[in-house]
């Protein structure tokens, strides 16, 4: 939803800007991601177990044995990770009011997000839920970050960014459960999942997304050609496999007393979900915590596989991908096919930071920029200040240009100011008369609790360089007006040249 609505209010408004702002420089703080080519390899990450649900380490890649459509593939690449979960760095902050996305450049290889879905879930399984919870984080290792994301009624929000802050993670939590059932007409949870997607592919690495539910099935086929609408799941299948989801279904309503068919269906279609992105379904039973343990102790033992069709063609068809171990008897998870449909054409080969290609500028000079520019976010911080606050000196001492003279609030809403600090390097310029030129986006958009929007303001600015290589960063002022309820801000900055995005979200709360 949020990604979609950047998109859909991106171009509302356009605004010039002209100062002394800075180009790309060869001293850019932008890590390389991945690297795209222009063929169909497959990747796929596999979690092994014996029959006891004990991890199994050490397998050589000998012993596994891959067909594509029942027919036999030789392995491009493999490569087993067992390893201990890495701690996110710290995101220094210069006052309580401002934020950063930098963490996304201290993530570990793995990334665990709890989905929190109280949307069919009555108070009394709620409270259990976060009783199983608040049990499930007192035991978390101290160095292990997670995201979390709540939905009540018709949206997901991201409640909490990746942290490893315990009073943090126990704080989003508590703002999700016990909540009131809302009645709507919600999205479907397909649709729901392909959000997620979008907004976790600018993070490189796997994902394992943990969905605590009333038992909903968000995948509800495990061939999609053989689905009601294969061409919408076709999109939520090529954004999972691009971000690299593994998705666990957790029915939160514990052991039941009884089963009827919908319970069985449910069962049947978070079976489905779990089976075609790679990921375990979990129902029937209770003491949640130990299945969020489990989920997280396997995080960082898999192995990563990549092959490639014999002859690609893209047909728009599912193919079928089926993974074998010798000697047989264990129990294996992975994304069990693909779509042929032109998407995902190169494999998510990450690149170690710093690695770096050269761009030709006009005039014959060079820029080092990221080795994939596209898949690298754009690292901002943000300051959210009422309009009445005085105005402060930003840390790089630079002034702020306005983009607009400050407007009087609508009725009922305060007027803030979003600071946004752009360091060096980010935005590719174009010469344009002789000069270099930048453009990009910038947009802010309101929620409410329930992830509803409230509000928005988006912006274009095009900057004029009066030199080719100046140091300073951008920094730039936008109002948003907010209302009491409004919860978070989601925050944006596209560059329009490269197609580089940056995203946070952040909460807000006005007095």
């Amino acid at each position: 939803m949020l990604v979609r609505a950047f998109a859909i209010i991106l171009f509302s408004f356009t605004t010039s800007a002209f100062a002394q702002q800075p180009s790309p420089s060869t001293n850019s703080q932008q890590p390389g991601y991945t690297l795209h080519t222009d063929v169909r390899i497959v990747l796929t990450d596999v979690t092994v177990t014996d029959k006891k649900g004990n991890l199994v380490h050490g397998l050589p890649v000998s012993a596994f044995h891959v067909t594509l459509d029942k027919d036999p593939r030789p392995l491009l690449s493999f490569e087993e990770h067992n390893t201990a979960p890495t701690a996110i760095a710290a995101t220094p902050t210069a006052s309580d009011n401002t934020y950063s996305n930098e963490f996304l450049l201290h993530l570990p290889p793995v990334l665990n997000i709890v989905v929190l879905d109280t949307s069919n879930l009555g108070i009394t399984q709620q409270m259990y839920l976060a009783y199983e919870f608040n049990n499930f984080l007192k035991q978390l290792p101290a160095d292990q970050p997670l995201a979390i994301y709540g939905r009540t009624g018709e949206h997901l929000v991201l409640v909490q960014n990746f942290t490893a802050d315990h009073a943090l993670l126990q704080a989003a939590a508590n703002k999700i459960m016990p909540h009131l059932p809302v009645a709507h007409d919600p999205p479907s949870d397909s649709a729901l999942l392909f959000d997620l997607a979008q907004q976790l592919t600018q993070i490189p690495g796997r994902k394992n997304v943990l969905w605590f539910s009333g038992g909903s099935g968000i995948v509800s086929a495990i061939d999609p050609s053989v689905s009601e609408d294969p061409k919408t799941l076709r999109m939520v299948y090529d954004q999972l496999e691009a971000a690299r989801i593994a998705v666990y279904p957790i029915d939160a309503r514990g052991l039941p007393v009884s089963t009827n068919p919908t319970i069985n269906q449910q069962h049947f279609s978070m079976n489905d979900t779990a089976q075609s992105t790679g990921g375990q379904a979990f129902y029937g039973q209770n003491f949640l915590k130990n299945i969020a343990q489990k989920v997280l102790m396997q995080d960082t033992s898999f192995y990563t596989l990549t092959f490639s069709p014999k002859d690609f063609t893209p047909d728009n068809k599912w193919h079928k991908v089926h993974i074998t171990v010798e000697p047989s008897g264990y129990n294996l998870s992975y994304r069990q096919g693909y779509f042929a449909d032109g998407n995902n054409l190169a494999p998510p080969i990450e690149i170690k930071p710093g690695r770096q290609r050269s761009l030709l500028l006009p005039g014959a000079k060079t820029i080092d920029t990221p080795a994939d520019i596209r898949s690298a976010p754009i690292i901002f911080t943000v300051s959210i200040l009422p309009t009445p606050e005085p105005a402060t000196v930003s840390p790089y001492d630079s002034d702020f240009t306005m983009l607009h003279p400050p407007a009087r609030p609508q009725s009922g809403h305060i007027a803030y100011f979003v600071r946004y600090m752009i360091p060096p390097g980010v935005f590719l310029p174009q010469m344009v008369d002789g000069q270099p030129h930048i453009t990009f986006d910038i947009a802010a958009i309101a929620l409410n609790q329930a992830g509803e929007q409230a509000g928005e303001n988006a912006q274009r600015v095009r900057l004029t360089f009066a030199h080719d290589n100046p140091t300073v960063p951008i920094c730039i002022e936008q109002q948003v007006d907010l209302r009491k309820g409004d919860d978070y801000l989601f925050l944006a900055v596209w560059d329009t040249t490269t197609g580089r995005l940056g995203t946070l979200q952040v909460p807000v709360t006005v007095k």
